[in-house]
């Protein structure tokens, strides 16, 4: 019998550490979802001459699955949005785009972000 991580890890995690954000997605209403958000980490990738290092940051949301499809909402998708209004009870308030979806594989799914710009 396999281990239910969404029950076990993933929803505990989420009630200490998660925070609700608003997920606007592409085609569809808003709706509040709990996700632990990064302002950002870091990435090493080799630049094309091949002697030094480029560092990126970006920023990411991670959300349990469970909370979409229990709903029946979509999973998460490219170019749909979330408001991330508050990180560890700080408040953030800025709107993102989703620009990449990772799932783990254990029921969550991490969501790489880019800032939207506000005209």
């Amino acid at each position: 019998m396999g281990v239910d991580w969404d029950l076990h890890l993933l929803s505990p995690l989420h009630g200490v550490f998660g925070d609700e954000q608003e997920y606007r997605p592409r085609d569809g209403a808003p709706f509040p979802i709990n996700g632990i958000f990064d302002r950002g980490y870091a990435q090493v990738t080799e630049n094309l001459d091949g002697d030094s290092a480029i560092n990126t940051t970006s920023p990411v949301l991670g959300v349990r699955d469970a909370e979409f499809t229990d709903s029946g909402r979509p999973l998460p998708a490219v170019s749909d949005r979330v408001f991330i209004k508050t990180a560890g009870g700080k408040p953030v308030n800025q709107l993102f785009v989703v620009s990449n979806v990772e799932p783990d594989s254990h029921g969550g799914s991490k969501l790489v972000l880019n800032v939207v710009k506000q005209r």
